[in-house]
């Protein structure tokens, strides 16, 4: 599947950080009405879409993202660079800068995720959506999203994690999803395939799905998305492995379908890998 290069930049060029995120917002539901998805919005800003092609739908799958960032607004501008990743090796990158040729840190995390979330939108004919405000001072967001619309959700997949092969496991100490499970079967054979069968599970300080699997009772997962250096001015974003995470996305929500996976939440001390 081509994708969609030019709103890769876009979307990484639009300024956005905690309790900051209108612009954003904005340049969603600009988006989303100029493609003639129906989305509603609640009183914390964040932004929900169904997509359903086929009438007999009974639970959907669900990719999130979230739309702050931890950078000051100020303007972007996206260069592209020749820069390594995971595994050290030189790849078609984008970093950006202010208009003084500085270092802006690029947002990456998690505007790489709300990318990802665009571009399955686009080419998935049933989908839920959501994009979460306010994720790096603790998820506020997500923990409270609207329940009416994730009632009829099967599983949740997130996009906003660094590098090529990371797997978000635990979060807070609260498991994702069971390891003796179809969910963890089809998830660890597609990522297998699509991180080159060096997926690394690991615990995640936290992230939004760790919010919806505190409410709901489905099944979570979240992955790589191709942002570096995260949190700093110098973050920089692989082009190839944030479109690898996307077809991981795609392959898995093909693989798993329109079924609901439960999960049984247990929890575990916190480790950060």
């Amino acid at each position: 599947m081509q994708r969609d290069y030019n709103l890769l930049k876009t979307v990484l060029s639009v300024p956005t950080k905690t309790y900051q995120e209108d612009m954003m917002v904005e340049f969603l539901t600009n988006w989303l009405k100029e493609n003639n998805f129906s989305f509603t919005t609640d009183n914390m800003k964040n932004i929900y879409v169904t997509k359903q092609t086929d009438k007999d739908i009974e639970y959907f799958p669900c990719v999130v993202s979230h739309i702050d960032t931890v950078h000051n607004i100020e303007p972007i501008n996206i260069k592209e660079e020749t820069l390594v990743n995971e595994q050290r090796n030189y790849k078609l990158a984008l970093k950006a800068y202010n208009d003084l040729g500085k270092p802006t840190g690029i947002g990456g995390d998690d505007k790489c995720g709300v990318y990802a979330c665009l571009e399955l939108l686009k080419e998935l004919p049933n989908i839920k959506v959501a994009f979460f405000v306010s994720e790096e001072t603790g998820c506020h967001g997500s923990r409270n999203s609207d329940k009416e619309f994730f009632k009829n959700v099967g599983y949740a997949i997130q996009f906003d994690a660094p590098g090529n092969t990371m797997v978000s496991e635990y979060c807070m100490g609260v498991q994702l999803f069971d390891r003796e499970s179809e969910f963890f079967s089809s998830c660890d054979r597609i990522l297998n395939e699509s991180f080159k069968n060096a997926p690394r599970y690991q615990s995640h300080p936290y992230t939004d799905v760790y919010a919806l699997k505190s409410l709901f009772d489905f099944s979570c997962i979240n992955f790589a998305i191709g942002y570096y250096n995260y949190h700093t001015r110098n973050e920089y974003v692989v082009v190839e492995d944030v479109y690898n995470g996307i077809s991981a996305g795609k392959k898995l929500i093909e693989s798993l379908g329109y079924k609901k996976y439960k999960k049984v939440t247990k929890e575990k001390s916190v480790l950060f890998g």
